[in-house]
């Protein structure tokens, strides 16, 4: 007699949604934090240097998470049971430890100074003002690293409704430090924001931990017999490559601030580009919170595979479709002058970029999409490829650019990222796993 084979049916997107749609709150949560930072320094002394720090500070500390930056797409991946959730987390100790004592001796030695005077060719007065903050960033790799970790973990057992709640702790948080610092205390506004960071990160983690061992970890299975049990070695091979494509994107960045400070009006555009970028993440963030989604039911749901990709091209041409709207209309106007508190020498720098980046959204929804096929397939190597081929095109369009284009350094840098994503998205698209082979990879453990 033949083996009976049980098929589930195709999910509808309703249910893609309400699957979705909290991760996307969680995301979105976290794109507020920037804004707000920004509008709390734009409304202190010194405003337009303290923004320009600000904008240092965080785009080096985000170069120096990065390594761990993954453990959210990771964990999803990986953590169907508990053998391999074990592993995951001894790895998450390890690198916490290393990415603490790394941040430290950047802060504390003339590393500092050579990185953003020298390699960033950041103005002096922006590098003091800037050194402080950097110093009590600290503990944000390991805390962002921790909570990615067990968000993941509740993503992959499907309690994706509980996920925003340390994103609220995270929110209120820095709120309480924002407020506090802006009403009692005399900090410089990247100082403050910096405080803030440090705070919310860590109490996110904490949430994030307290959530796990409610939800996942009593009820936790062992693997079963047809299930991949990961060895250091195992997991190297998926890791690796997946970090290298954060380590090599965030470092990137950095690339910008390098062609900004090159290009004209750089003081101008380095306090301008945070609070662009800021904005821009709102918009990306909902694209971001599409790839755990996508790893997650490609993993137990494979036959849906096919309504997921229609649900990403809606997704990708409502966010990009939102955010030139913005452009165009007196809202954009209304969040950089109202919201973000930009004065109107600021204010005039911002309507050309924001017309150039409104299509990243879209591209970055694909993106994510495909990778979400890479990492269900294995093929973690393949994204580390495609955000070098990304890195590459944005160094040399971004440096060329600020040599011999007469233009602000944030046009510059906004067609440079727009160029290099949609080059990597090409690169993605033409290495993409076959529709054969995937299903296969994404049903192992």
């Amino acid at each position: 007699m033949a083996e009976r084979i049980e098929t589930r049916p195709v999910m509808t997107y309703g249910q893609i949604f309400v699957f979705w749609f909290p991760l996307a709150l969680m995301w979105l949560m976290m794109a507020t934090e920037q804004p707000a930072l920004t509008a709390i320094i734009a409304r202190m002394p010194n405003a337009r240097v303290n923004l320009a720090a600000f904008g240092v500070v965080f785009a080096i500390a985000l170069v120096a998470e990065s390594p761990i930056i993954q453990m959210l797409s990771a964990a999803t991946a990986l953590c169907g049971h508990r053998q391999n959730y074990e592993l995951l987390l001894r790895f998450m100790h390890i690198m916490a430890l290393i990415l603490t004592i790394g941040h430290l001796v950047v802060a504390l030695t003339p590393l500092y100074d050579f990185i953003v005077g020298g390699l960033l060719n950041v103005p002096e007065h922006i590098l003091e003002t800037s050194r402080l903050p950097f110093l009590i960033m600290t503990p944000f790799s390991a805390a962002v690293g921790y909570r990615r970790l067990w968000q993941g973990v509740l993503i992959r057992h499907g309690k994706t409704w509980v996920v925003p709640v340390s994103m609220v702790t995270r929110l209120v948080a820095l709120a309480l430090v924002l407020g506090l610092g802006f009403t009692r205390l005399r900090l410089p506004g990247a100082t403050l924001a910096a405080i803030a960071i440090a705070v919310g990160v860590t109490v996110a983690a904490l949430a994030a931990a307290v959530l796990n061992r409610i939800f996942v970890t009593p009820v936790m299975r062992d693997a079963a017999q047809h299930e991949t049990v990961l060895g250091w070695h195992g997991l190297m091979h998926f890791y690796v490559p997946l970090s290298l494509t954060t380590v090599v994107f965030l470092l990137a960045q950095p690339v910008l601030t390098f062609g900004i400070a090159r290009a004209a009006l750089p003081e101008r555009s380095l306090a301008v580009w945070p609070v662009l970028t800021a904005f821009l993440f709102i918009f990306n963030s909902l694209a971001l919170s599409h790839q755990e989604t996508s790893i997650a039911l490609l993993k137990e749901r494979p036959e849906s595979a096919g309504r997921l990709r229609s649900f990403t091209t809606v997704l990708a041409v409502t966010l990009s479709a939102l955010m030139f709207l913005s452009a165009l209309t007196p809202a954009g106007t209304w969040w950089f002058q109202g919201v973000s508190g930009l004065s109107d020498p600021l204010l005039e720098l911002t309507r050309a970029p924001l017309l150039i980046l409104s299509i990243a959204p879209a591209i970055l929804t694909y993106k994510v999409w495909f990778r979400a096929l890479y990492v269900g397939a294995g093929r973690t190597r393949v994204l580390a490829e495609g955000v070098v081929v990304y890195t590459v095109v944005m160094f040399v369009l971004v440096f060329v650019g600020s040599q011999t284009l007469p233009l602000p350094g944030v046009i510059t840098a906004a067609a440079s990222m727009v160029v290099a994503l949609v080059v990597e998205i090409g690169y993605l698209l033409a290495r993409r796993p076959g529709t054969a082979a995937a299903p296969r990879a994404i049903s192992q453990g």
